[in-house]
């Protein structure tokens, strides 16, 4: 499921405008406010701020696409051989990758 977040932090001093964020199991942001970002953002953080969660809508996966779920119950996405999950991130393997292949 993609949760759609509303941005709530408190910028003091600072017009800042908050926006509303659509982030994927991963914890990847596919689209801010109106704009769908073709690849999702994988740098995005949620530190420092504040969100209220207002929402929520299935993800649109392609057919090659695999879901599955890790030892802590995060999920995780397999495309084309290569996990979402940090461990494949830092090493190039993974557990979750070897149980599919």
């Amino acid at each position: 499921m993609i949760e759609i977040l509303q941005e709530i932090t408190d910028w003091g001093k600072y017009p800042v405008a908050n926006g509303v964020y659509h982030v994927n199991s991963a914890g990847q942001l596919v689209q801010y406010n109106d704009k769908v970002f073709k690849n999702p953002i994988k740098q995005f953080s949620k530190a420092r701020r504040k969100f209220t969660k207002i929402g929520e809508r299935p993800e649109e996966l392609s057919s090659d696409v695999v879901i599955v779920k890790g030892s802590n119950g995060n999920t995780y996405t397999i495309e084309d051989g290569k996990c979402s999950c940090p461990g494949y991130t830092f090493r190039g393997n993974c557990k979750h990758v070897k149980e599919i292949s």
